[in-house]
């Protein structure tokens, strides 16, 4: 008879038969089981890594063209396969392993159109209406003069605005004046050092004019008009430009690209957020 707590000698025997078991020899993609002293324990050798080849697909591919995503969606989509277009977040996601009509699946292969702003489009949506110093403003304008329309104002109008804009760093602005043919002149006072007085100039600063930018790689550049204003603070002038609704411009760039997987996929496009 045994006591709780003591051992007797058939759990020897038993401890003694278990210890000269020899290991056994499991299958990966099953599960083993063993007795242990500590009670049974179960190993899980159903994982991927166990295996020669994952169970299934899954991961998020992410590219920033619709070329890079045909190519990936015609290699790896089926019948099941679903596209949305978020045209808020400028992104296009297939859900390549997407739940069929009678079978649920895991929905967790997935590849994600990016649509990245273009820099010429980042620089001029950077600068939208904030004020800047004359010589700044103009030197943004030297730097980005391949993207002014030629209507209404020239290119090369706007690079003169520019470098006059560059000139009058030792005066100062003290008023406006405006003109019928939809211009402004600015009064500009030269300093001079002689004693006989300083002098007096105007700048005429065109009331608005226009650019031309691609939103994404994938798109055509956009037409979108810009409102030229300045501020005279003190003597000092500071220059901005107002961009028309450029939500607009992207907005339309978004379903462009969308327009473009549609054509190069000939997946539906669902208007949404995938779950």
């Amino acid at each position: 008879m045994s006591s709780t707590g003591t051992r007797t000698s058939e759990d020897a025997i038993i401890d003694i038969t278990r210890q000269a078991t020899p290991p056994a020899l499991v299958e990966p993609g099953q599960y083993a089981v063993f007795h242990t002293p500590a009670g049974i324990q179960t190993v899980d050798l159903t994982g991927d890594r166990y295996r020669d080849t994952p169970q299934r697909k899954r991961g998020t591919v992410v590219v920033d063209n619709v070329e890079s995503f045909a190519t990936y969606y015609a290699k790896h989509s089926d019948p099941g396969t679903e596209v949305y277009a978020n045209l808020d977040a400028g992104t296009v996601t297939a859900v390549l392993d997407a739940h069929t009509t009678g079978t649920p699946r895991w929905g967790e292969h997935r590849l994600i159109l990016k649509m990245t702003p273009t820099k010429p489009w980042q620089r001029w949506t950077e600068k939208d209406r904030h004020p800047l110093p004359q010589v700044q403003f103009a030197e943004f304008l030297e730097d980005n003069l391949v993207d002014i329309d030629p209507d209404p104002i020239p290119a090369a109008v706007m690079l003169q605005v520019a470098t006059t804009f560059q000139a009058t760093t030792k005066g100062s602005f003290s008023s406006k004046t405006s003109l019928a043919n939809g211009t402004r002149q600015l009064i500009f006072e030269e300093e001079t050092t002689a004693g006989s007085g300083s002098g007096k100039q105007q700048i005429a600063v065109p009331e608005k004019f226009a650019i031309r930018v691609a939103p994404f790689a994938d798109t055509d550049r956009y037409r979108i008009e810009a409102r030229l204003r300045y501020r005279i603070e003190g003597s000092n002038l500071k220059l901005l430009f107002v961009l028309d609704r450029p939500e607009d411009a992207l907005r339309d760039a978004v379903k462009d690209v969308v327009e473009q997987v549609k054509t190069a996929t000939g997946a539906t496009i669902l208007i949404g957020t995938p779950a």
